[in-house]
């Protein structure tokens, strides 16, 4: 689970009282590198420009100007360049340093440090890219509805939402 996920997921999470010690510091960076490694991290990111592509790819041919070749490769150094992995791994170890205490932290590294762990770390950014595509997907075609119903569409009264069925995806 990206640490991002995770917080998101477990946001509710009581938080301590006070402010984070060295050892909640130094385990929350030992548990974010765990759950996401750089190799993982740098994954992501192709994922996230493999993603977008077609999009800018439009773009840029609506433009006339068409992307470079090796444009994937170049695009992703500058996400790289812009979020680099240590920098990112600190924020998100002091946000787990802020929310979860010294023993919970440990509990956490066990788990990841399990093959299960290792396994849920390494699929679960693909589990959510592949989520965030269906949800992508959808947006066009709910959205629109939704706002009109919550009278965000100029000239709209707000009304209540239509029951839908769930559908399976």
């Amino acid at each position: 689970m990206t640490p991002l996920l995770l917080l998101l997921v477990l946001g509710a999470a009581p938080q301590p009282s006070s402010a984070p010690t060295a050892e909640q510091r130094g385990l929350a960076l030992e548990l974010v590198q765990l759950v996401q490694p750089e190799p993982s991290y740098r994954a992501g990111l192709e994922r996230m420009t493999e993603q977008m592509l077609p999009s800018m790819q439009a773009q840029a041919q609506a433009s006339g100007k068409p992307l470079p070749a090796d444009f994937k490769k170049r695009f992703t150094a500058a996400l790289l360049e812009v979020v680099p992995y240590q920098e990112v791994m600190g924020w998100s170890a002091s946000l787990y340093a802020e929310r979860f205490t010294a023993p919970e932290l440990r509990e956490l590294i066990a788990f990841y440090r399990t093959p299960l762990g290792q396994k849920i770390s390494l699929i679960l950014p693909e589990l959510m890219g592949e989520v965030g595509k269906k949800t992508a997907a959808l947006m066009p075609e709910r959205l629109p509805a939704a706002l009109r119903r919550q009278g965000l569409i100029p000239g709209q009264q707000p009304s209540p939402p239509a029951e839908q069925p769930l559908k399976k995806m």
